[in-house]
Parts: structure tokens; sequence; C-alpha cells
């Protein structure tokens, strides 16, 4: 099935206002109970990122802040119970292991670490739509497979899943944006302290699907993971708190406390994105400003969705890095933004793909662009590549 078409009129204020006006607008605004949130982690603190450098993969950007337990407790079904993270499926004894990322902890670059994006779109998108006790879309879905004995990673982008936990999740391969978004696959090494990094990825586009509206790809360059710590089982990266959460509603949903984690990261994010390329994408929660806008804070006079640019084309809005040396920037070179981030994740199903256009390659050979047809709930059929099963209680894998 192909995706269905969710869109949304953006708002025509600025770049980073006029997401937080769609972010409002679509997820609903705070109660006015819910404690203030902390500065972004990019400003300071444990997860505080430079550009050019990885946060600690444990970080907690609120401080390690004590939460009381809800009362009652959260019903996390049909999620893994006895699991650490919440597993929605069971990676014991297969290989390579199937892996759904359940938290992404932005702390760079600054327009992207503000609270309203990291809770209005990044973790509502990730959220399960009600299941496990999230109330979230569930449209936001980066997958890993990793095989520790041949030590390779692959990862990317999936599709929205009509059915997460029976048939799962596959890797999008589609045109989005005008880009060629597939799964990439590189190298893994183990450090002594039993922890994992990647090879440098040349190029990742993660497509964040995005409800009400067409999807947003992050073009991430020299993309590389540092520090994950991985259960024995493979079934978690990281773990669920669950003093992190308010007691549940009347839907039996649990939202985040303000105050504290819902999840504790185990694994470290890095790459950049260059304003060149950021400026190809527009994003339509923001009456397609491009996501260079959003980054940069400014845009041309003339062309409002686009970042000025000289005469022969090149955008001259700066960030915080340089492609061109792969280090921070310099007043000589200042055309890319450093993105990084912190993460946790949980075993899930992941299949082929094969029933899926989305998926399988077909949408992009027909020359589609999912750009104009995305985030709604698409089946994702065909058979398992052996990264996980039906995660309920009675396949229940303490990890």
């Amino acid at each position: 099935m192909r995706i269905t078409t969710w869109m949304m009129a953006g708002a025509s204020v600025g770049a980073v206002g006029a997401l937080a006006v769609g972010a409002t607008m679509l997820f609903g605004a705070c109660s006015s109970s819910t404690p203030p949130p902390p500065p972004p982690a990019a400003t300071g603190g444990s997860c505080a990122t430079t550009p050019g450098t990885f946060p600690p993969a444990n970080c907690d950007p609120y401080g390690g802040a004590t939460c009381p337990a809800p009362s009652p407790a959260c019903n996390t079904m049909p999620c893994t119970a006895n699991s650490a993270c919440l597993a929605m499926a069971d990676n014991s004894g297969k290989t390579p292991y199937g892996l759904r990322i359940r938290k992404l902890n932005v702390t760079a670059p600054p327009n992207l670490a503000q609270h309203f994006i990291q809770t209005g779109i990044i973790d509502r998108g990730i959220n399960l739509h009600n299941a496990c006790g999230e109330s979230g879309d569930g449209t936001f879905s980066w997958i890993i497979q990793f095989d520790p004995t041949s030590k390779t990673l692959t990862t990317g982008g999936a599709p929205p899943s009509s059915d997460p936990f029976g048939v799962g999740y596959c890797f999008v391969h589609e045109t989005l944006s005008g880009l060629n978004v597939q799964p990439t696959m590189t190298s893994m090494t183990q450090a002594a302290d039993g922890t994992w990094a990647s090879g440098v990825i040349p190029k990742l586009y993660v497509p964040i699907f995005v409800a009400m509206s067409s999807p947003i790809v992050l073009p991430i360059t020299h993309a590389q993971v540092k520090g994950v710590s991985i259960s024995p089982h493979g079934n978690c990266i990281g773990s669920y708190n669950p003093d992190g959460v308010d007691s549940p509603a009347s839907d039996g949903t649990c939202a985040d406390n303000g105050g504290c984690e819902r999840w504790r990261t185990a694994g470290s994010l890095g790459g950049f994105i260059t304003l060149q390329e950021a400026d190809a994408i527009p994003i339509a929660l923001n009456a397609n400003k491009s996501l260079c806008t959003m980054l940069t804070g400014v845009n041309d006079p003339n062309d409002p969705t686009h970042c000025p640019r000289d005469k022969n084309g090149n955008v001259t809005a700066t960030g915080d890095f340089c492609s061109k040396t792969d280090m921070p920037a310099t007043s000589d070179c200042a055309d890319s933004y450093w993105l990084a981030a912190t993460f946790a994740a949980s075993a899930a199903k992941i299949n082929d793909g094969s029933m899926d256009p989305n998926c399988n390659g077909s949408m992009l050979m027909m020359g589609g662009d999912a750009g104009t047809d995305a985030a709604g709930g698409g089946d994702s059929g065909g058979p398992d590549t052996g990264a996980g099963g039906d995660a309920g209680a009675s396949d229940a894998t303490a990890d």
C-alpha cells in the first residue's frame, strides 16, 4: 500500500517561529502544569556539544533529575515489559539484530536542539501511536540492522508502518526532495570497554516522516556513531526509565515527565549538514521554506523560502562547521552545521520490504516522489529477514 498523503498549510512567519507555530497547531500546546523544560542540551551541561564533537553516549540533559514513580504505573504493553528498553521484538539467537530508535536527543545544531522541535516533531514522531504507553504518531522510524559477527551496521529510515509489531518496518528506497533515500552499510569496531563505533558514512539521508506533512530529509555527511552499548541479546541500546513519565491518562497513554528522561541513551552520533544541500530541502510545516533557512535563521529577501546566494548560486549564509576541512568553521569556511545527538533503541522486526513500493525501490523506478505522498499508515509487508518476531508478553526476554 502506498503511503497516504497528509498535508498541512505552512505558517507565513520566520523560519524557526513558523515551526513552533506549526508544531503547536499540530500537536497542541503544553499543559500549564507541565514543569518548564530545561535549557537545550547544546548550551551546556553533560550533553554540551561543540562543532565536531560527539556528546557522551549516556549523557542526561536533565542533569540526572529524579522523578516520582507514576501511580498507577504506565502500561507498556505490547512492548516486552521485562526488557530493559521495552523491546518491540526479540533478537535472541538471531543475526542481524534489528532495532528501531526510540529516543533521539539532538544536541546540535542549536536550531534543531530547541525544546519545541525536540518534543513537538522528533519525540512526537518517534513515540509509538497508542502503544507501549506512548501517545505519539509513530511516523518517524530510524531503523538499524547490526551484525556482531560480520561487524557491520546497516541504517536508514522506514516509512510509517500500520503494524509495527506484526509486520514491522522496512528500509525506505525512495526519492524524497530529489534525493535518493536508501539504507547505507558501514563497518563496526568494538573497543576494549565493549562499546561499538562505526566507520564514517560518506552520506546518510534520514527521512523524518511527519503527520499531516511531507517528509523532512536530514542530509548528513560523514555520519558516524560512537560509544554504542548493546545488550547481550541484541535487544537494547540504552534503557527505559519508568519514572520518567506522568501517570496514565484516560486513554492509558503516559506523557513524558517535563523534568526527567523517559529514555536513557547509550549511543552517540555526529556528522554535518551542508547549507547548500539543506537549501534544496523544503519543510512543508514552514511554508516550504528550506532546511537552510531554519538552520541559519536567515533567508533571501527576494526569495524568502531559501537562503541568500551569491551570483554563482552559492549559499552565503554561514554555519559553525566547514565541509572542506571536516573541522569547525573558520573565517574562510563556514558552509555547514554540525549535527550531533544521543540515542536509545530497542529490538524491532525489520522485513525486506518486498511488498511495499516505498521500500523495494519500485516507486523510485517509476519516478515517484514520496515527498508528495507521505506520512500516513502504509503497510510494510514481506518476509522476516531475521531481525526479530512479534514482541508480546509470551516472548518477553530479559535483556
